[in-house]
């Protein structure tokens, strides 16, 4: 049970709970909201952070940690793409990538954990790509205020971010397949 009241499992549900307020905030945002959207969602991606540095500096990680973490990371980032892609002006494509790609890892990890009851961690290519997924979600958030034009660095961020996305694709695909050869040599040698 102490597994799993863990201040950092508290933190991924907290950043959980945030989601629809920045959807809301998103979608309402004005000059009077506008500050709160950033506060908002500032904190979502500093918990990320902190929960992780919580849990490996203090020794409080946990299978259900593996598991909660990142997926309140891809409902954030699925929450934040769907909002800018319907209702402003985020590029579909990258968003149909995106998302894709998240629902690829997830596939793949479910299948490992069917197969040999392990739960993989994070590549540290995959925590990165989410520190910059998580900037150019930042940067269209901050071009949604009337008085700011981010276009070249919305831009710029778009071009980064989805090399980092194909990167950590392969790196994923990489270690599913590892470990999926690993299963079949072991069942091939009993």
């Amino acid at each position: 049970m102490e597994k799993i009241l863990t201040l950092p499992n508290a933190l991924s549900f907290m950043r959980l709970l945030l989601i629809p307020v920045i959807v809301l905030l998103m979608v309402n945002v004005n000059d009077r909201l506008f500050p709160y959207l950033l506060i908002v969602y500032i904190v979502a991606v500093f918990l990320d952070f902190l929960d992780g540095f919580i849990a490996r500096k203090f020794f409080q990680e946990s299978e259900l940690g593996k598991i909660i973490d990142p997926l309140a990371d891809k409902f954030l980032v699925l929450a934040i793409l769907v909002t800018l892609t319907v209702k402003f002006d985020f590029p579909i494509w990258l968003a149909v990538f995106i998302v894709l790609r998240d629902i690829l890892i997830l596939w793949a990890s479910v299948l490992l954990y069917q197969g040999k009851r392990i739960v993989k961690p994070s590549l540290v290519v995959g925590k990165f790509t989410f520190a910059l997924l998580s900037l150019l979600l930042f940067v269209f958030i901050v071009d949604l205020h009337d008085k700011i034009d981010l276009f070249l660095i919305k831009h710029f961020f778009i071009v980064l971010s989805f090399s980092f996305l194909l990167w950590s694709s392969i790196a994923y695909f990489l270690v599913y397949l590892r470990e999926k050869n690993e299963k079949k040599e072991l069942n091939f040698n009993r």
